[in-house]
């Protein structure tokens, strides 16, 4: 791997030192150089031959040390790349990080996934819907890696009841990964493409509400999640008789040692942030700003402590600014542009852009992480003419967080997979359905929602 990394390296830069990109695709020498930066880290995102972390240092530093000494008159200052480490995209998504942690901490996912267990008991249908929007929800702020792993967990007893090939088994091995994957989609902080896409769209000078967001993609969250729990029934749980096992299962709760009242404290200031997400249109404060109360009342009142501090996301964030840096370059050198004149996207109207990015990124995240897929297509979008740039980045985005059919196609996946009794064939089956259902809802319900909020017009042909 390391060999086929020095070749690829090679081929990527090489032909940019020579000129040969001038030649081939008529480029200026700084987009030229910004185009063997994009292959070269996009190699690294995919094969994460280096830590993603040190290929979202090391756009920076290709970005300082080669492309703006080679750009000459008119080159953006310095401060235009290293302000995208700590952005607004940034500090939103660290206060989720910060939100997330203290979810964890103080046993309020567990409190969450133990109620909902519980409560169904006696209808494998229920329990699988029930746990299905657990997950789904927890997703929504927390990592979705993160959520699938803790709530596999919580299920692993009840599943080293039942037999490897039994139903509600493969069920329970299902609705968890595919859940956190579209609960991540619920709203900005969900999952990582959101966020890149979110500071893509700020750099242009475009926003969407935190309750826009989730007017549009809450929606389709909710009813993906329901047909995910309809199709297992249909293909798992319809013929099994396993009920009558689930009254039987008890639940631990590993968040005992947590007062009622430090989960209330902790629960307030989560319900706050997010309601202060939510009518930020109203009080007129960024989401970046209303992310930092959560950071400063956790960790300025103890609430969480610095060895807490210290596990945060770090080296997501210095993923993402990468990746935002890497987009910077795109616009600032107009390579972006470049390429939406040389397919001519440019021509084509919104509801075209919106359901070829979708589709692209649904199909390139199949195979490809979807953060590696946001970093790919996004900065392409950005070229487009301002009136094309949301319909076609909010679809690069959703769909890159739609696409569950492999094993590889998301950690949930993997991670469920490695619990034995589930198929790849099954996966492919199931997550392959589910994520086209999951689209559908996306391009229909979801964009006639963002017609409505006049986010986007479709009206035009």
């Amino acid at each position: 791997m390391i060999r086929a990394g020095i070749v690829f390296s090679s081929l990527t830069v090489i032909p940019a030192l020579f000129g040969w990109y001038q030649l081939w695709l008529g480029l200026t020498r700084p987009q030229e150089i910004n185009l063997a930066i994009a292959l070269l880290v996009s190699f690294l995102w995919v094969t994460e031959l280096f830590p993603l972390y040190v290929t979202g240092f090391l756009v920076l530093f290709l970005e300082l040390v080669w492309l703006l000494p080679a750009w000459g008159p008119g080159a953006p200052k310095t401060i235009t790349f290293l302000s995208c480490y700590f952005s607004e995209t940034i500090l939103l998504f660290l206060g989720g990080f910060v939100i997330s942690s203290a979810i964890t901490s103080y046993g309020l996912d567990s409190a969450i996934a133990r109620f909902v267990i519980q409560k169904t008991k006696g209808s494998a249908f229920l329990l699988v819907l029930s746990l299905g929007f657990a997950t789904g929800f927890l997703s929504c702020f927390m990592n979705n890696t993160a959520t699938a792993a803790m709530m596999l967990g919580l299920v692993s007893s009840m599943m080293k009841s039942l037999e490897e090939n039994n139903p509600l088994r493969k069920s329970l091995l299902f609705i968890v990964p595919f859940s956190a994957n579209l609960g991540g989609i619920g709203t900005p902080v969900g999952t990582l493409p959101n966020v890149i896409g979110i500071g893509y769209l700020q750099e242009r000078g475009l926003e969407i509400g935190f309750l826009n967001w989730m007017a549009f993609a809450f929606p389709v969250f909710i009813l993906s999640v329901l047909a995910l729990a309809i199709l297992l029934y249909i293909v798992y749980l319809k013929k099994d008789k396993s009920e009558l096992s689930i009254a039987s299962i008890q639940i631990s709760d590993s968040s005992l040692s947590v007062s009622k009242r430090d989960r209330s404290i902790a629960l307030g200031i989560i319900t706050i942030t997010i309601l202060g997400w939510i009518s930020s249109d109203l009080h007129g404060f960024s989401n970046g700003t209303v992310a930092l109360f959560p950071i400063i009342v956790f960790f300025g009142f103890r609430l969480l402590d610095l060895k807490e501090f210290r596990n945060l996301s770090w080296d997501v964030l210095i993923l993402m600014g990468g990746g935002i840096a890497l987009g910077k370059a795109f616009e600032e050198t107009g390579l972006a542009k470049h390429f939406v004149e040389l397919f001519m996207l440019g021509e084509s109207n919104q509801l075209g852009l919106f359901l070829f990015f979708s589709i692209l990124s649904l199909g390139l995240s199949c195979f490809l992480s979807n953060t590696s897929v946001a970093n790919l297509i996004l900065p392409i979008t950005m070229g487009l003419p301002t009136h094309l740039i949301l319909p076609a980045a909010i679809g690069a985005t959703i769909g890159a967080s739609l696409a569950m059919p492999l094993p590889v196609s998301t950690p949930p996946n993997a991670l469920a997979f490695s619990y034995g009794g589930i198929k790849s064939f099954e996966m492919l089956k199931v997550g392959g359905i589910i994520s086209i259902v999951a689209w559908i809802f996306f391009v229909t319900l979801g964009g006639l929602i963002l017609h409505i909020l006049g986010i986007v017009d479709f009206s035009k042909f």
